[in-house]
């Protein structure tokens, strides 16, 4: 299979035969939009809503019915969609954003306009630049097209939190900084963690990321953190937790990776049984370790498609990806990766709440594809079609909701990731029915984002489609 086929980026962003969706507005661009004769996916349940229409006012839905019964109010916009499909808008639980000193910057715009185009609504912020919390003001304010963003304060590792005073510190600061929760990275000293951890709980700031071997996931369980990459648990797996084996993190090893699939399907279980019981939230990124070691990504360079991507992103890919590479040989590699989808169909059967999230801009991954590839690699290890849809939309809701001040310093409600009366109007509108096919994700026709209708030209004008057209007509 090609690079551009398994990808799937130009069918999404160079429509070449994808026709308008008939709209009609009058000229004072109303605040009530209307979208008539959809099937709606709300995800609040396994029913499909056929010929409904939806009414938005302002940023909310504020009715669902079905086309016959619900009258469109005067003067509203009127969105004609018979035949599509209606599901909430995607969110990415892990996103990095480029280097940037203004919102101004066009790497930044693109990235966040790439996301909009893949029918990402809602991202959160792993790890980004300062300026990252003027852009989730300037997305609010309409100033830039791109998703609702959460943002997490400066990473906390062993160099920026060498000791406890200084963990404690770094929170202090999050809070100060308004910012949405604190990024645990790399901590290897269970003391620092712990403070970490503390400190989060007394100002009211959800902490998410990495689980070092030091501190271990039982301790994330109990403490409650949110876990990034699966961490922690091929260590569960692990004989006497990696007695004799050394240190690693996110890449172990070829040892360790041999030690931890001779566990088993018992063992893998039974560590599912016990994150489900500890009620813990995991985003996998499984196609983000499966993009960094396929060796078919090195054509994406010389595609079409490269070109949404920025220059210095595609020089630094190769290495950055052969740094992974060499880390591990190919054929640990190949059973490290089975492992994590093991892990992760696991968790999905013992009903472990799994959030998508895409990792972005990992080597060869961009912004918004790397969602739905995410999704297609979580459906690959085991779970349905509608088990991945919900990952990347209700059941990051119910996380947020689950958090002090809903997970946000701005005081947001976590009303996203539904289609219903009263929910936040992030909606896609889709030529086929995702639930059955996750490949119909990459036929987006129109986004509404906070209520805001992108059709797909100006979609594609955002994230300049139109530069990679001419490159494909050449």
């Amino acid at each position: 299979m090609s690079v551009r086929r398994a990808i799937g980026l130009l069918p999404v962003l160079l429509p070449f035969a994808t026709p308008a969706i008939a709209t009609s507005a009058p000229a004072d661009a109303p605040a009530t939009l209307a979208i008539i004769g959809a099937d709606i996916l709300p995800m609040t349940s396994r029913v499909r809503l056929r010929d409904q229409t939806i009414i938005v006012r302002g940023d909310r839905i504020v009715r669902i019915g079905p086309r016959r019964s619900v009258a469109v109010p005067s003067g509203a916009r009127r969105v004609m969609a018979r035949g599509l499909v209606v599901m909430p808008g995607l969110v990415d639980m892990h996103v990095h954003l480029p280097d940037a000193v203004t919102t101004s910057d066009g790497a930044l715009r693109r990235s966040l306009a790439l996301m909009i185009g893949y029918g990402v609504t809602t991202a959160r912020v792993m790890q980004a630049p300062a300026v990252a919390r003027d852009a989730r003001s300037a997305v609010e304010q309409g100033a830039l097209a791109g998703p609702r963003l959460y943002v997490a304060a400066p990473i906390v590792n062993d160099d920026t939190a060498p000791t406890v005073a200084a963990g404690r510190a770094a929170v202090r600061s999050a809070a100060d900084g308004r910012y949405d929760l604190v990024k645990a990275h790399q901590l290897t000293h269970p003391t620092v963690w712990h403070a970490l951890i503390d400190e989060a709980r007394a100002v009211a700031l959800p902490v998410a990321g990495h689980v070092d071997n030091a501190v271990g996931l039982p301790a994330a369980l109990a403490a409650g953190q949110e876990v990034e990459h699966l961490d922690g648990a091929i260590q569960e797996l692990l004989p006497k937790r990696g007695a004799g084996l050394g240190p690693f993190a996110q890449v172990p090893p070829a040892a360790v990776v041999a030690a931890a699939s001779a566990a088993g399907p018992a063992r893998i279980d039974g560590l599912a049984r016990r994150v489900a019981k500890a009620r813990s939230f995991q985003v996998p990124t499984l196609a983000s370790f499966e993009r960094a070691f396929d060796p078919a990504p090195d054509a994406l360079a010389a595609d079409t498609a490269a070109c949404l991507a920025d220059a210095e992103q595609r020089r630094t890919w190769p290495k950055r990806r052969d740094a992974m590479r060499q880390a591990m040989p190919a054929d640990a590699a190949t059973t490290f990766l089975r492992l994590r989808r093991a892990i992760a169909a696991a968790y999905a059967r013992a009903g472990v709440r799994i959030m998508a999230g895409s990792d972005t801009p990992q080597p060869y991954h961009l912004w918004g594809e790397g969602l739905l590839s995410e999704l297609k690699a979580l459906a690959a290890a085991g779970l349905t079609p509608l088990q991945a849809l919900r990952s990347a939309t209700v059941v990051p809701r119910d996380y947020f909701r689950s958090l002090p001040r809903r997970g946000s310093a701005l005081g947001w409600a976590a009303d996203f990731g539904t289609v219903e009366p009263g929910a936040r109007a992030d909606l896609l509108l889709i030529e086929g029915d995702p639930s059955r096919d996750l490949d119909a994700l990459r036929a987006i026709r129109a986004v509404v984002a906070g209520g805001r209708l992108h059709d797909r030209a100006e979609l594609d004008a955002l994230a300049g489609a139109a530069h990679c057209r001419a490159g494909a007509a050449r």
